[in-house]
């Protein structure tokens, strides 16, 4: 994989430890690994970070970390302490329904079948689309862009495909394979449109730019006991059912964690299903319980330089003053058939 060039001394010594060209600069015949325009790169330290529904991987072959989050830029470390950015490494098609400045949030990046695929929720303000009750909304869904290096350029698969129903108000994309090594996407048709937010599934086709067949639900906001409030003695379920990731536990059951609201703040919950690694048809439960609470979102996992299981979220967190989404990392225990969280990611 080719390498990326560094800008200041302590960029240099991050591409040492990962493993970097200084001849580098250009990456994939020419296309340049850049900051977005007028804007400088910068050197941040996780806790003071400001990203929404933040996700990491970790790359063996560079010894290094990416990170993306909403607004499509990337960021990179070597540590996941200190981190450089932000990097552009979207060149999507904008005649294609994604249009040419789209809103852009919940990023994911997976590898499949020899590629790096970035999935994320594309929003066009500009464009009003109707739901199947007349309702206007601004038009957003999910898509896959593709690439061959993990730091792009991600590419549009195929424009003239929206992949999700057009009506259909999508977002928070995640990606799953079945035991035959068919692909899926599982994202959630949003609250604010159907009342009752769903996560959903539908399966990919080979070169992951369309849909094969329809979607059908997984679970429902109103599965999830302990949302919401309690009005009058009442439970009022909270419509909320976000940001879907999938997880295999060691004792290979099929878990995905999500984000819904109790007592007007954000929390963590998980589903499984309990009937094996594959089991996407369910049925799945609920936890009675969230896994985290206290303002925090967007839950995603990845494997850390030495095995460690961790869970990264963006927690709502007041900093000089400024409310933040601050990435935190939690240390994870998946040895049963349930995963559990022991305590802070110690650096």
């Amino acid at each position: 994989m080719r390498k990326f060039f560094g800008i200041y001394f302590f960029f240099a010594l991050m591409l040492v430890a990962c493993g970097g060209n200084e001849k580098g600069g250009v990456l994939n015949d020419g296309w340049t690994f850049a900051p977005p325009a007028g804007i400088a790169l910068d050197t941040v330290c996780i806790d003071t970070m400001d990203i929404k529904n933040p996700f990491i991987c970790y790359e063996r072959e560079d010894d290094c970390y990416y990170m993306v989050g909403d607004g499509g830029h990337m960021w990179v470390s070597a540590d996941l302490r200190s981190w450089v950015g932000p990097y552009d490494v979207l060149d999507q098609d904008t005649a294609s329904w994604i249009g040419a400045e789209p809103v852009i949030t919940s990023p994911e990046i997976h590898w499949f079948a020899g590629k790096y695929y970035y999935m994320a929720t594309f929003e066009r303000p500009d464009v009003v689309a109707v739901d199947a009750d007349g309702n206007p909304f601004a038009r957003r869904s999910c898509v896959a862009l593709v690439a061959d290096d993990i730091r792009g350029p991600y590419r549009t698969i195929d424009s003239k495909s929206s992949l999700l129903v057009e009506s259909e108000m999508a977002a928070h994309p995640t990606f799953g394979i079945d035991y035959l090594g068919a692909s899926y996407m599982i994202y959630t048709h949003q609250g604010e449109q159907n009342g009752n937010g769903t996560v959903q599934i539908v399966r990919f086709s080979d070169d992951l730019g369309r849909r094969v067949g329809e979607a059908y639900i997984m679970f429902s906001a109103d599965d999830n006991a302990w949302s919401g409030d309690v009005v009058d003695g009442e439970r009022c379920f909270s419509p909320v059912m976000e940001a879907p990731f999938l997880f295999i536990t060691e004792e290979k059951e099929m878990g995905i964690l999500f984000s819904s609201y109790v007592a007007g703040e954000k929390a963590i919950g998980v589903a499984y299903t309990m009937t094996g690694e594959y089991g996407y048809n369910g049925p799945w439960v609920v936890e009675p319980q969230p896994l985290l609470t206290g303002n925090v979102g967007g839950a995603s996992l990845f494997t850390d330089y030495d095995g460690t299981k961790v869970l990264v979220v963006g927690r709502d967190t007041v900093v000089d003053g400024v409310l933040k989404s601050v990435p935190q990392l939690f240390k994870l225990d998946m040895q049963f058939d349930k995963l559990k969280i022991e305590g802070h990611y110690k650096f």
